[in-house]
């Protein structure tokens, strides 16, 4: 994303996006979702952001595994949030007894159950990969001494898309459309993570070993100290607009656009409608405008007239991703050419 951007439209999710976004400087930030629950964690994140610290903020979400429930009680009663949203936040956490946030989504409460498999199947050896923080000395240890066959038996169960549809995604999980088995896509993203990136730094792998955070190294960009500082400052500046809607329709009273982040939501949309995703938005886009799509088993190839496929230029930041789940595109909205409709 580019500093300083006139408008920035996302995906809201959770809200765990949008900080290091803000960080960015941009002059409007437009977040759309459908869901209310989803709208109403990132209402909370950016109430946290604007009326808390750092430490108060980490505490909340359960970056801190020493925070009490009374302390995260003391910060959300202090917190200026909409009456539904407060009601709503204190019925979820007050039927999960107040735990850490972090862990209360869908996806990290799979990953928590995952772990719990991988245990059983790898053990200690399968932990041990996280004393490493050299990524030689690791990469060695992957090699000769982790548990691989027995890995490969819990990638086999993560690449059973029925399991995942289980536990995720309650039916809704897009079919694989990469031309490899699932399976194989689970063995690839692996050996890339445990052969490029120290385990320690990964959100992902932490959580799908030990179900929790234990190295700080792994913490999400909203933690870094710079990010949430600049994302703060640029909170009092930034004209921000959080909308519960289709982001199409949230799209089409927008104008100059310079970028988007799309998250996966293409992977889920009827084929048709996913292939005219850069078609819908382009009236909303500035000269040169950057939309950011990524999919995971299921990829997108959408209509790109109008449009240059920029996602090589991205390619060190793409590797550096902690996950190494989705394939990203990256598109350039190009002022030279004409759509035919």
């Amino acid at each position: 994303m580019p500093e300083q951007a006139r408008h920035v439209l996302g995906v809201a999710g959770c809200g765990g996006r949008l900080l290091p976004l803000l960080a960015r400087h941009p002059a409007r930030m437009t977040c759309a979702d459908i869901s209310a629950p989803q709208l109403a964690f990132t209402r909370l994140r950016l109430a946290l952001l604007e009326q808390t610290d750092r430490q108060s903020f980490m505490d909340f979400m359960g970056y801190r595994p020493e925070t009490s429930v009374a302390r995260r009680k003391s910060i959300f009663r202090l917190l200026d949030l909409p009456p539904l949203d407060r009601r709503w936040l204190a019925d979820l956490f007050h039927s999960r007894h107040w735990q850490a946030p972090i862990y209360q989504g869908a996806f990290e409460q799979t990953l928590q159950r995952l772990a719990k498999i991988n245990g059983l199947f790898t053990g200690k050896a399968g932990r041990a990969i996280f004393q490493f923080r050299d990524l030689e000395e690791q990469s060695a240890y992957y090699q000769s001494r982790f548990p691989l066959k027995r890995w490969k038996a819990v990638i086999a169960l993560l690449g059973n898309a029925a399991v995942l549809n289980s536990l995720l995604y309650k039916g809704a999980f897009p079919r694989n459309n990469l031309g490899i088995s699932s399976r194989e896509v689970y063995l690839d993203i692996f050996h890339t993570l445990f052969t490029t990136q120290v385990v320690r730094e990964s959100f992902f792998l932490q959580m799908l070993f030990f179900g929790e955070l234990r190295y700080p190294q792994g913490f999400p960009l909203e933690c870094d100290p710079q990010v949430f500082q600049l994302a703060r400052k640029a909170q009092q500046q930034c004209r921000l607009t959080v909308v519960q809607g289709d982001i199409f329709d949230c799209a089409s009273s927008c104008r100059d656009v310079d970028f988007v982040s799309f998250s996966d939501v293409p992977s889920f949309l009827p084929a048709e409608v996913g292939m005219d995703v850069l078609q819908r938005l382009r009236p909303a886009l500035g000269e040169d405008a950057l939309t950011v799509i990524r999919g995971h088993l299921h990829v997108v190839r959408p209509d790109s007239a109008g449009f240059c496929d920029v996602t090589a230029q991205f390619q060190d930041a793409i590797a550096r991703e902690k996950t190494q789940l989705w394939r990203v595109q990256v598109y350039r909205q190009t002022s030279s050419v004409q759509v035919s409709r």
